[in-house]
């Protein structure tokens, strides 16, 4: 018998392909990039239908204007009509938060547990995905809102890129959640219908990350502790993670004359858990402060303590900051041709931002795990501030002499 979550979750996708992706000004610029169709951001509305309409094989419900003759006509396609069409079908086919939130809705319903065949901790969701592509449509279609671009006076025309297909904080395209749209719904714009092969449902199926298993101590802790849309937003960092949430616990130390060293450090799943049970859900940062949490458990090296590799990663970015409002003031002094003679580079990192993510740190390090982040840990990697509180952060050869002198004597 078919798992029954698998036509629940086809339908919400089928619902969100219906709904519409709406092609505005940024995913113009992006695809015009992509696909060498030069131009194509400045078209309006029925032009661009027309041009996708050719690239895809898609039906447009207005028929475009001929041309402008002050637009020259580029050709469509300048690689082979199947690669151009494939990199177009990725970017729109990706799947944005609305789609993934509610098909984390429709799992979280039902835990992975009881699923049909629980068995194999790995097999329930590897069959779920292909039980949802089992009973999709092998002629599903997708609605293409080609909308107006906004003529903003004093603008240089430039639009901004959206984002990169593979990235899942944002989505590339704005979707309308509110059910699906009758033609002209959408003032200014032009509706095509796209059809979706079946390997672009494959991958958009592959980027639910429905092969992700939420282990059931995860599942019931996030449920227990956190409000539905902050625990739905938790679950779905979680399926991004970037390591095993069931991985086993790591072997306790054990002497070469066969005696304890001691009991084996926290395994990454059981501090995943001991973030959730124990970080406050009015944090204003939790979600971003968890997607920290995941990033620094998946490069914690064996045999360190997360609170030593927390303080480490806490005390870069502490000197980050540093060495930006060093970089800061040194500019006011000199201007930037001396500095770059001086092999100063600008920090790649915003000071104030890496302050406010060290205030993330400090906050997850006293929730989590109980005590402050070691502000000089003796440890490899940290880096120890002088014992007279003095930090001499870069030292410029042209006006710090005379400083170094007076800290010396």
């Amino acid at each position: 018998m078919p798992d029954p979550r698998a036509w629940r979750i086809a339908d919400a996708i089928l619902r969100w392909l219906a709904s519409g992706v709406r092609l505005d000004a940024p995913a113009r610029t992006f695809l015009e990039a992509q696909l060498g169709v030069s131009g194509l951001a400045g078209l309006c509305a029925m032009e661009v239908a027309a041009r996708l309409a050719s690239l895809l094989g898609a039906e447009s419900e207005v028929q475009a204007a001929p041309h402008s003759p002050a637009i020259p006509d580029y050709p469509d396609t300048p690689d082979t009509p199947g690669a151009a069409a494939e990199v177009a079908l990725e970017y729109l086919l990706y799947p944005d938060t609305a789609l993934r939130v509610s098909v984390e809705r429709l799992l979280a319903s039902q835990s992975d547990e009881d699923a049909p065949g629980a068995s194999d901790p790995g097999a329930p969701s590897a069959r779920l995905a292909e039980a949802v592509l089992a009973v999709l449509p092998p002629d599903a279609t997708a609605v293409l809102h080609v909308s107006e671009v906004p003529e903003v006076s004093g603008t240089s025309g430039t639009l901004p890129t959206p984002p990169y297909p593979g990235q899942t904080s944002c989505a590339p395209h704005t979707l309308n959640t509110s059910g699906p749209p009758a033609p002209g719904s959408m003032p200014g714009s032009v509706r095509c219908i796209l059809p979706v092969p079946s390997w672009a449902m494959a991958q958009l199926v592959r980027r639910l990350r429905l092969d992700r298993v939420i282990p059931a101590p995860m599942a019931a802790a996030v449920a227990e502790h956190l409000p539905e849309q902050q625990a739905l937003a938790v679950r779905l960092a979680l399926r991004d993670a970037r390591f095993d949430l069931a991985e086993a616990a790591p072997a306790p130390l054990v002497a070469s004359t066969g005696s304890s060293l001691g009991s084996a450090r926290e395994s990454r799943p059981e501090l995943v858990l001991r973030f959730i049970r124990r970080m406050p859900p009015s944090d204003p940062g939790y979600i971003e402060t968890l997607a920290l949490w995941l990033d620094l458990l998946h490069d914690l090296p064996p045999g360190k303590s997360a609170h030593s590799a927390l303080s480490a990663r806490r005390e870069r970015l502490a000197r980050a900051a540093r060495e930006a409002d060093e970089f800061t003031e040194r500019l006011g002094r000199l201007n930037m041709e001396i500095l770059m003679l001086q092999g100063v580079h600008a920090p790649a990192l915003d000071a104030a931002e890496a302050r406010r993510r060290v205030r993330l740190m400090d906050r997850m390090c006293l929730a989590v795990l109980g005590r402050p982040a070691a502000l000089d840990p003796a440890e490899d990697g940290m880096t120890h501030r002088p014992p007279d509180g003095h930090d001499l952060g870069a030292f410029d050869p042209a006006t710090g002499l005379d400083d170094l002198m007076r800290l010396l004597s």
